[in-house]
């Protein structure tokens, strides 16, 4: 007995699931657009260029000069995640240049540029990057925050919030009593949402200030600075003035 005949209907399913296997082995690129807004993550950084991946074993580039400081070190590892910006495709190779737009801190809270002032990225906008210290003017006074415009922005892209526990003001203080519209501040830019809202911090900026200070305390007296920093080399340290005999009396008069 003859193996029966697949039917037409048989034929077209059978063709149609190979069309869709041929197209699982040939992913087609996904092309992208000048303007575009994209999140990717570095996965290698060369001598003039940091690459990125786009997903889709594709990837971008971005210049190193715009994911650099003033003094040219790299804001970024491998791992790093940054919002960018489509600049630009090349059309016989496909490469999606990048602009970079915010450089978010890594999953441990570090940041390759904390305390560093954000330099500008391409097209004269600064570069927000999470950890990073910015300066900026008072755009609005409510309850719960601080609205702060970052130097160098304009528009909502570079607004941050100054939430009121993070303002270091006293707790239920009037913050119109501690801002006026127009203030310069300078704060701490904690995090940038995927929606582009930013969250800065002037407390966060001081916590970070008197622990360099005393990572700087520490280092001297561990350098054998201390009292005796800038005498000469081997030099005994000034003894400690305790006043005259006449100022010690005028202090106890005043008592």
């Amino acid at each position: 007995m003859s193996p029966p005949r697949p039917s037409a209907a048989s034929k077209e399913s059978f063709a149609s699931l190979f069309e869709q296997s041929e197209g699982a082995g040939k992913q087609r690129r996904r092309q992208y657009h000048t303007g575009e807004t994209v999140e990717v993550t570095v996965v290698a950084i060369a001598r003039e260029a940091v690459f990125a991946d786009l997903g889709g074993k594709q990837e971008g580039m971005f210049e190193r000069p715009a994911l650099s400081d003033g003094d040219g070190k790299l804001r970024v590892s491998v791992g790093s995640r940054v919002s960018a910006v489509v600049s630009g495709v090349d059309s016989g190779t496909g490469q999606v240049r990048l602009t970079p737009v915010v450089v978010r801190a890594s999953d441990d809270g570090d940041s390759a540029s904390t305390l560093a002032v954000s330099a500008p990225a391409a097209g004269g906008a600064p570069l927000l990057v999470e950890g990073a210290r910015v300066k900026g003017k008072v755009t609005g006074i409510e309850r719960y925050g601080v609205f702060v415009q970052i130097a160098g922005t304009s528009g909502r892209s570079g607004r941050g919030l100054v939430p009121t526990a993070e303002t270091a003001t006293p707790r239920a203080a009037d913050l119109k009593k501690h801002f006026t519209v127009g203030q310069e501040v300078e704060a701490k830019i904690l995090n940038v949402d995927e929606s582009g809202k930013i969250r800065l911090s002037i407390a966060a900026l001081r916590v970070d200030e008197e622990r360099g200070q005393f990572e700087s305390y520490a280092k001297a007296e561990r350098s054998g600075g201390g009292a005796g920093a800038g005498n000469d080399k081997g030099a005994k340290p000034a003894p400690r003035n305790f006043g005259t005999l006449g100022d010690l009396l005028a202090k106890k008069v005043k008592r």
